[in-house]
């Protein structure tokens, strides 16, 4: 510019000198000069847009890479057994992994869905996923669990609470070996480590699920664990387990109350639980799992029979076989099992004391202790939006039937329960507008052994998980 300036100055120095022609070309190439600046500008102010966009452009690279650093995103895998949210800290290198999930949910039960209410509106679980990877090899994993929305009796019904559901320092020599120890999930079932809401169809967690299997059931326990060819295995030492006392049992789900889930758990005597795992082509899998473990007297007043806290007074038994089939938009389940007590008398006794069964007349007949349990259940689900709809959208329509025995054998010359035989019909829809959330909708029909009245629950169930 500032040439083009010197030659404007000189060439009008010069202008009374020049004839016409040699003042229009003396003009033309002022032009000329002038239009290569412009040019020149307009190209230097290209590059310098080109360059602002490939710097933002990295800028925001860099911001992705640090988001992805600090909050991967979840991936829909898992991590030996454990359902997505709980496999996060897994996969990551390391640093601190945060996950979770939620349920809220509507049942409208036309006998009694709570406490003589027939309609419960619930926050039914929030949960936190909180875990931090040392190095590769070296991680801890927990879950935190609020339900019922809070920790006290004073809002709404009440029962709410706050609690850790699984807490454990894990060590993975290589994939066949892996060590790992603290609050631990048994590893009985599917829904029970897999329990995120958006892995399974149904509003709520089977009725099998919870009163057989004990869903969620977490104990105290050290193992090892691995993955041999197309063999997973689970197998862990843990504390014994520990009878109540009889405010807390109920005869629908007997044998929750000998759950210790890490509460200052009696380890007089102990137990093991295990579980195998074989990963068939088309995504199939069956295996089975087991449970054996003590079961202590709770002691003190608790005890009806005056036992010291951590006698033994008998012994549970459990085997599960199940297949799990997930393939081109069907996800097809089957989870059955044996539950044996030795000594159920003797448990029933320490139990309710004076209160126990009186088989004679009938009364107390729900306080009987079961000798053995057994049951099934089978859901099929498929996606419609396989067929047509979204991409990136899931529309499950499933059907569940369980048939259950909470009470198959009880004490020689003992009754057994009301409605301890029951069967579950249940239908319902999953819509998932993205993977990591289901909207859930449902009926299921409770078909149990009289005298008991059959239920009818219509339930709908927002769920998350992240």
């Amino acid at each position: 510019m500032k040439k083009v300036l010197l030659a404007t100055a000189l060439f009008s120095t010069a202008v009374f000198a020049q004839t016409p022609e040699d003042r229009i070309r003396q003009l033309e190439e002022q032009i000329r000069m002038l239009q290569q600046e412009v040019q020149k500008l307009k190209e230097e102010q290209k590059k310098a847009e080109e360059t602002r966009k490939e710097t933002e452009a990295l800028k925001e690279e860099v911001r992705q890479l640090r988001l992805d650093i600090a909050m991967p995103k979840l991936e829909i895998k898992s991590y030996s057994g454990l359902g997505p949210a709980a496999s996060k800290v897994h996969f990551n290198p390391r640093g601190v992994s945060i996950g979770g999930y939620g349920e809220l949910t509507f049942v409208h039960n036309d006998v009694n869905a709570r406490g003589g209410a027939k309609s419960i509106a619930d926050m039914q679980r929030l949960i936190l996923y909180l875990g931090y990877a040392f190095d590769e090899k070296l991680k801890f994993n927990s879950e935190l669990e609020l339900e019922h929305a809070s920790t006290s009796g004073g809002h709404g019904t009440g029962g709410g609470y706050f609690k850790a559901e699984l807490a454990y320092l894990d060590y993975r020599f290589r994939p066949e070996l892996g060590l790992r120890g603290g609050l631990l999930l048994m590893p009985v079932g599917i829904i029970n480590e897999v329990h995120e809401p958006p892995t399974f169809p149904s509003a709520e967690r089977p009725f099998f699920e919870r009163r057989i299997m004990m869903s969620t059931w977490e104990e105290m326990g050290l193992g090892v664990y691995g993955t041999v060819g197309p063999v997973d295995y689970r197998f862990y030492l843990i504390n014994g387990l520990m009878l109540k006392g009889g405010g807390d049992y109920n005869a629908l789900e007997p044998l929750k109350t000998v759950r210790q889930r890490g509460a200052r758990a009696v380890a007089d005597r102990l137990g093991y639980t295990g579980r195998v795992d074989i990963d068939l082509p088309f995504n199939l899998k069956i295996g089975g799992s087991f449970v054996y473990a003590d079961v202590q007297s709770k002691g003190g007043s608790d005890s009806q029979l005056g036992l010291r806290r951590g006698s033994k007074v008998g012994s549970l038994t459990m085997f599960s076989p199940h297949i799990w089939w997930q393939y081109a938009g069907w996800d097809v389940r089957f989870v059955g099992a044996l539950v044996k007590t030795e000594d159920a008398l003797k448990m029933s006794r320490d139990l309710f004391g004076n209160n126990i069964q009186n088989p004679n007349t009938g009364a107390n007949r729900n306080n009987i202790m079961p000798k053995e349990q057994q049951g099934f259940y089978v859901q099929v689900a498929y996606d419609l939006f396989r067929l047509f709809g979204p991409e990136n959208q899931e529309l499950y329509v499933f059907g569940i039937y369980e048939d259950f025995d909470t009470h198959k054998k009880v004490p020689s010359g003992y009754l057994k329960p009301d409605g301890h035989k029951l069967k579950v019909y249940n239908f319902g829809i999953s819509y998932k507008p993205h993977p990591l959330v289901a909207i859930k909708a449902d009926y299921a029909k409770l078909d149990y052994s009289k005298p008991k009245k059959d239920e009818n629950e219509y339930r709908l169930t927002l769920g998350f998980m992240f």
